[in-house]
């Protein structure tokens, strides 16, 4: 048999050849029965890599790393895919995530992953201090919060683990990999409105000429503790004014698509119906808002998926995105602070100036409310609509420590000799 050389006059193995333009190549069979081309610009380890051409392994040892894979069952093929296309496939995959998760998931992938040096890379090269690396760049230059990291997390190392779970890689990059990270159930961005800063916005709000017609939603997702998309897709129709409660049974959500937002109605997170009760200046407030918005609701002719009617619409009768309302909310907080800021400034006291808040955390601040006015945390997990209990848990448990905290404060000093 003719051994064959390459241009160094080196003997090469068997499936090795050398390409005119200098490269490497060895061709092999995959798990699949697949034939497979493997090239590298470095024959052994210690071959200079040519000049303009990028460092990488040498032949030999990606031939020893698809030996060893194969001893050990990897498919090494699919583990030298991108990280992008990891994702794309586990979303695909994972039917029973709800639509609002999958939604949010692709728009991180494509806002802050995709073209990332992470989305880039190749499944089998991704180490754990890659991700380390990825959660610290968007920890420090995106300034993103850490229940916002966890997200990335949550989306990553499943993806990952499916290609553990498939044999494309031996280990999990993603594990552990929240540690540095403190996390608790209660964390800054999801504590609720205190009692009084709920009192200073509902007035704020219902006062103010530039933001009093956000005043009716704002009341809305205090009132109900539903989720944004739940509220934009509620109709007319599912507020049953007789006696006193909103139907719950689907949410709308929207996407870009070519520039253009386009909107869609998906059944709510739970896949279930829930009736929230309502009380009577809720009622009343929405009463005012159908008087004033029915008619150009009506007219808009704006639909989603067969919906139409909707409560909570812009001047041209259809529906602002969530992005709006939390710019809105922005806006309001900004615009309440300064004010208060005067105010105080003049009657010589301290501010009480309102947080950064969102549509999620009126919802949560509804919730903490309900849990601290003693509503059973069944009835409370139903109202919210809660797939698991231990969330409805978190926030009771921290209402019940603020009312023993408040009980303790209300009594006299413990140490004071009576």
């Amino acid at each position: 048999m003719t051994i064959k050389k390459d241009k160094k006059n080196r003997n090469l193995m068997q499936n090795e050849d050398q390409r005119a333009d200098g490269r490497y190549r060895y061709r092999y069979t995959d798990k699949y029965g697949k034939r497979r081309d493997i090239y590298a610009w470095k024959l052994v380890p210690t071959d200079k890599t040519p000049a303009g051409k990028k460092e990488d392994l040498s032949l030999r040892e990606k031939i020893r790393e698809i030996e060893r894979d194969t001893m050990d069952g990897i498919d090494t093929y699919t583990s030298h895919s991108s990280v992008n296309e990891l994702i794309e496939a586990y979303l695909k995959l994972k039917i029973q995530l709800a639509v609002t998760t999958k939604e949010n998931y692709h728009h991180m992938w494509e806002k802050n992953i995709k073209d990332s040096f992470i989305g880039k890379a190749r499944v089998c090269d991704v180490k754990k201090s890659d991700i380390q690396r990825f959660y610290a760049y968007l920890k420090e230059e995106r300034n993103f919060t850490t229940n916002t990291i966890q997200l990335y997390q949550n989306l990553l190392f499943p993806a990952f683990q499916m290609a553990v779970d498939d044999s494309v890689i031996r280990l999990n990059p993603c594990r552990n990999c929240m540690k540095d990270y403190a996390r608790g159930s209660m964390s800054s961005t999801k504590l609720p409105l205190s009692r009084v800063e709920q009192e200073k916005l509902l007035k704020f709000v219902k006062e103010d000429y530039i933001y009093k017609p956000s005043y009716p939603l704002i009341a809305f997702l205090l009132g109900t503790g539903c989720r944004i998309s739940e509220a934009l897709g509620m109709t007319w129709d599912d507020i049953n004014f007789e006696e006193r409660y909103v139907s719950v049974n689907h949410q709308v959500i929207y996407k870009k698509k070519d520039g253009a937002v386009v909107y869609f109605a998906a059944p709510t997170k739970t896949k279930k119906e829930r009736k929230v009760p309502i009380q009577k200046d809720l009622l009343e407030i929405l009463r005012k808002l159908r008087d004033d918005t029915y008619f150009i609701s009506k007219a808009s002719g704006f639909e989603v998926d067969g919906y139409s009617n909707f409560v909570f619409i812009n001047n041209a009768g259809k529906l602002k995105t969530q992005h709006t309302i939390v710019r809105t909310f922005h806006g309001i907080r900004d615009a309440y602070n300064k004010e208060e800021t005067a105010k105080a400034y003049e009657e010589s006291r301290e501010p009480v100036l309102l947080p950064d808040f969102t549509p999620h955390t009126l919802r949560h601040t509804f919730c903490t409310r309900m849990a601290e006015n003693g509503v059973d945390v069944k009835v409370l997990q139903e109202i919210m609509g809660h797939a698991n209990i231990s969330v409805t848990m978190q926030v009771y448990n921290h209402a019940d420590f603020a009312r023993t905290q408040k009980a303790v404060e209300s009594l006299p000093d413990v140490l004071t000799a009576i």
